[in-house]
């Protein structure tokens, strides 16, 4: 088994979380192989970290094909503030979530723009509060301590929505703290079954065997040989 192989079956025992033998990698001459050897060990048992791998190769998939980055560039720790450039990021955003079809986190404010609805936030509230408690004790009208803070609040939400045109950062902005983040998001929809399937299983290898290889999704199937058909030593 040559250096290419040994890298797929360390990606996949990673992946699920499992130990391959030596027994069991000498026998591996197919991608078909790869699943059998892979579902004794995984069949019936809790597919959280099944299910964080998937989303990732998901991802790393459509990054690469839909939106031509460069496969190098999306690692774990890649930074998606890095892979998407702030030109066009929103539009590019979209598309992205459309394509994941999954609940997403939203593009969150720049540092500068964050600070500044931040300040701006605390001081018409307390500017509010401070003015509404100074027509209260001058001309003793109450209902000003409920009036002059809603507004302040109303004005800051406001302002937030306004701002919702600068909102281009990634936050969590690594691949890896991304997608874990998805899975939290989308857990109920994507956990309904605690135990992970045989055809899920054989994507994520699937996406595993081509990525780490620098093949097309396509090329992978179960009856193709590593090394006649596939070119991998």
């Amino acid at each position: 088994m040559g250096l290419d192989s040994v890298e797929i079956l360390v990606n996949v025992e990673n992946a699920f979380g499992i130990t391959i033998s030596n027994y069991e990698a000498e026998k591996i001459t197919t991608v078909g192989d790869i699943h059998n050897v892979v579902w004794r060990h995984v069949q019936g048992r809790q597919s959280m970290r099944c299910r964080s791998q998937q989303l990732f190769y998901k991802l790393r998939y459509l990054l690469i094909n839909k939106f031509q980055v460069p496969r190098e560039a999306i690692e774990p720790d890649a930074s998606l503030n890095d892979i998407f450039p702030k030109k066009n990021r929103r539009l590019k955003y979209l598309r992205l979530k459309k394509e994941l079809q999954l609940k997403v986190p939203e593009l969150a404010l720049p540092a500068v723009w964050g600070r500044f609805l931040m300040v701006t936030g605390i001081t018409l509230i307390a500017g509010s509060l401070a003015l509404a408690l100074v027509l209260i004790y001058g001309y003793g009208y109450t209902p000003w301590l409920y009036v002059l803070p809603g507004l302040g609040i109303i004005s800051t939400v406001f302002i937030s929505n306004i701002l919702d045109a600068v909102r281009t950062e990634f936050k969590p902005g690594l691949v890896k703290a991304y997608t874990q983040m998805v899975l939290a998001y989308n857990y109920g929809t994507l956990m309904t079954n605690k135990s992970i399937g045989r055809q899920e299983m054989e994507v994520i290898i699937n996406h595993i065997v081509a990525e780490t290889a620098g093949l097309d999704l396509h090329e992978i199937a179960p009856e193709k040989s590593l090394t006649n058909d596939l070119g991998i030593d």
